[in-house]
């Protein structure tokens, strides 16, 4: 899995990031990498563009390709049911003051989507390690960037809390001690899972960090207000530590014209992408667009050598 390379394609709505997802997909198929095409958008449009309803567990629909449609849903009440199980672990009393009605506050607090994307995402990384490539059609870009920027900004509060968490040991000593033999070892069930969630959101940042592990392609149109956005989302992912690998113009045309003096056009690599003259729906629509423009795709072998 150490080898796994991560795509991820993102823009706002209406730019054709989940054909450009698709496309891309197909495309790196067809160089014999096992590709598995992962859609956390909860528009749905996967289904949408292969004419086939998908679920979580991924459907093959070419050689070397899946399609998994990811229940976003699902992930955070997977969350919540993990935070049940670590208060009823952690603090025994719990029911003397019915603390399980307050979980129901929870599935709509800030950061719970965006949390339940990236368990959506370590699961498919890790439970389909033999996919040389996992691409992911990203939701709507306010989300995606908070998904992006979660890790970080997680870790700047749990090295917070793990520190107090230490102090409040050392004053007021709760902690249990485990005999073993002539090792004393100390066990504290809060300080654990802080250090867990730590690791977790660790490995999370250095992957999004890494442009030797991850793409992050922004898709955008040619026209004004698509490269007015994208030099906003470029300028945030960069506050972030994060830059974007490549853009992907979308639905080109002979009479396009654009200002190539833009600074996200001069900063990064533009990948043009002309339009099709008849939907992009179906696995034969697909695979004519691939014939006739599948030279405009090479770009994606890049970071994979």
């Amino acid at each position: 899995m150490s080898d796994q390379h991560y795509y991820f394609h993102a823009g706002k709505g209406g730019v054709g990031k989940s054909t450009t997802s698709t496309l891309s997909a197909m495309y790196l198929a067809r160089t014999g990498r096992k590709v598995l095409l992962v859609s956390l958008d909860p528009a749905h449009n996967q289904a949408d563009i292969f004419d086939t309803g998908f679920t979580g567990s991924p459907e093959e629909v070419a050689p070397n390709l899946r399609v998994a449609q990811a229940d976003v849903d699902r992930w955070v009440t997977e969350y919540i049911k993990g935070v049940e199980s670590q208060l009823q672990a952690n603090y025994t009393y719990q029911t003397a003051f019915n603390l399980e009605k307050h979980l129901k506050v929870i599935k709509h607090s800030p950061g719970i989507e965006e949390y339940g994307l990236l368990l959506a995402f370590q699961h498919y990384r890790k439970k389909f390690p033999d996919a040389d490539v996992i691409i992911f059609d990203m939701p709507p870009t306010a989300l995606t960037t908070k998904f992006f920027n979660l890790p970080a900004l997680s870790l700047v509060w749990l090295e917070q809390l793990i520190t107090l968490r230490n102090e409040i040991i050392e004053k007021k000593e709760l902690i249990t001690k485990i005999q073993l033999g002539k090792k004393e070892i100390q066990c504290d069930k809060v300080s654990a899972r802080l250090v867990q969630q730590r690791k977790f959101f660790t490995e999370l940042r250095d992957i999004f960090e890494s442009p030797a592990r991850r793409s992050i392609n922004l898709v955008v149109n040619p026209d004004r207000l698509s490269f007015a956005e994208a030099e906003r989302i470029e300028a945030h992912f960069g506050e972030m530590n994060i830059p974007l690998t490549h853009i992907i113009m979308n639905k080109v045309t002979d009479a396009c014209t654009w200002d190539e003096d833009s600074s996200i056009l001069c900063s990064r690599g533009v990948c043009p992408l002309p339009l099709s003259p008849t939907p992009l729906i179906g696995p034969d629509a697909l695979n004519a667009y691939l014939d006739a423009y599948g030279d405009r795709f090479a770009f994606l072998e890049q970071p994979l050598g």
